[in-house]
């Protein structure tokens, strides 16, 4: 039986996904904090991840800007996948000494198992920010994985028969898939006054390394980390754009990301399926294969901007499919606010909200730190009622 990414292991992501995808991921103790709105907020060191437009946004004292260690992970365990599928493991292992026990356990654990989800992102980046009123500049580079895992009970859709009770648990699998993406790159950006209005414009040619996991096995037999079995590797070159347009304290700004449309693929991988009870027949087999859309996105930003309070809210113009025929859509609007305390603390809050209706409103907090304006230390952290936790933190250093 071949079935390809439209059914089975992935019909459940709009569920499993992580609230951030690998391919915009940015990790940035500051803007994280502020929900994720940096597309107008963000300053010139950490702009190259959201705008490149605003490298170009800076003080008379700023002369270079370094953004390094910056390091971010977040988790998602919907219904507690890890301790379910132990659970039915376990009770293959109890067959031979505890029939009754073991098909209880497995009965149970399967139960439990349909309808959970595991995912998680985690990147690091690093910044370079050299403005001037000629041409600024900021080099970059940054990682990022987002990793799903996922049951496909009874993958087969066969018919019950009675006089194999365990029919059911040894046509179920287990999956992981995860891609991976590495990239560097330079924003260019340059201020200009048209018409009387100071604007900025930035753009960032870059190069994007590609790399994909699929890992799909019988429940029985599926182990965790095992995750990185099955890889795909894959090169492209992408652009970001951006403009800001800023009037006081206020800032409005527009950027486009991933102007080049990819489409990664992942290796095709097929499950056979055993019977546990005669150790040979075979039920079946099954075709795991993805394929994720990466395509350009737009957003637009506003920014209250004084030296002590901060509001801005970014809104995604348009939904990024991502994995091809799955209804896994995501268009976010994120909002945030700083208040800065003697220029030595920084307390923020955020707010996200997905507006294509895959993944629960989430909520941010965070707070900085920068003794003497000596470097800046920033922690971020996110909960939503989905059971997603994560955290961000950077460090910064401006001379």
């Amino acid at each position: 039986m071949k079935q390809w990414i439209k059914i089975g292991l992935l019909s459940c992501a709009t569920v499993a996904s992580s609230q951030v995808s690998a391919t915009n991921f940015s990790v940035d103790g500051r803007i994280d904090a502020m929900g994720g709105a940096g597309t107008a907020a963000a300053d010139y060191l950490t702009g190259v991840f959201y705008n490149p437009a605003l490298v170009a946004i800076y003080s008379r004292k700023d002369d270079a800007g370094l953004l390094l260690p910056s390091a971010g992970l977040q988790v998602m365990d919907q219904g507690g996948m890890v301790d379910d599928v132990d659970q039915v493991q376990k009770g293959f292992s109890k067959i031979p000494s505890d029939p009754t026990g073991a098909a209880a356990d497995i009965e149970n654990g399967l139960r439990n198992l349909n309808g959970d989800a595991l995912s998680f992102s985690m990147g690091a980046g690093m910044a370079v920010a050299i403005p001037n009123r000629y041409l600024s500049m900021a080099f970059y580079g940054k990682t990022s994985v987002e990793g799903i895992t996922l049951p496909d009970v009874d993958a087969l859709g066969l018919p019950a028969d009675p006089t194999k009770p365990l029919q059911l648990a040894d046509t179920t699998a287990v999956g992981t898939v995860a891609l991976g993406l590495a990239e560097a790159g330079v924003a260019f950006a340059g201020y200009t006054n048209f018409l009387g209005q100071n604007i900025t414009i930035g753009v960032t040619p870059k190069i994007q390394s590609y790399l994909t996991y699929t890992y799909v096995e019988a429940v029985n037999n599926f182990d965790f980390k095992d995750f990185d079995k099955n890889k795909t590797t894959d090169n492209s070159f992408n652009v970001d754009v951006g403009a800001v347009w800023f009037y006081g304290p206020w800032r409005f700004a527009a950027a486009g990301k991933n102007l080049i449309k990819n489409e990664i693929e992942t290796k095709e991988i097929t499950v056979n399926f055993a019977d546990s009870q005669t150790h040979g027949r075979s039920y079946g087999s099954k075709t795991y294969k993805y394929n994720y859309e990466l395509t350009p996105t737009y957003t637009a930003g506003v920014a209250f901007m004084t030296n002590y309070f901060i509001v801005t809210a970014d809104l995604d113009l348009n939904e990024q499919e991502r994995f091809v025929g799955l209804d896994d859509n995501v268009q976010m609007f994120r909002a945030g606010a700083e208040i800065d305390l003697l220029y030595q603390i920084q307390l923020r809050g955020g707010f996200k909200k997905d507006l294509a209706g895959t993944y629960d409103d989430a909520f941010t907090a965070g707070i900085g730190f920068s003794p003497l304006n000596m470097f800046h230390f920033d922690l971020a952290a996110i909960y939503s009622v989905d059971s997603t936790y994560g955290v961000s933190v950077n460090m910064a250093y401006e001379y």
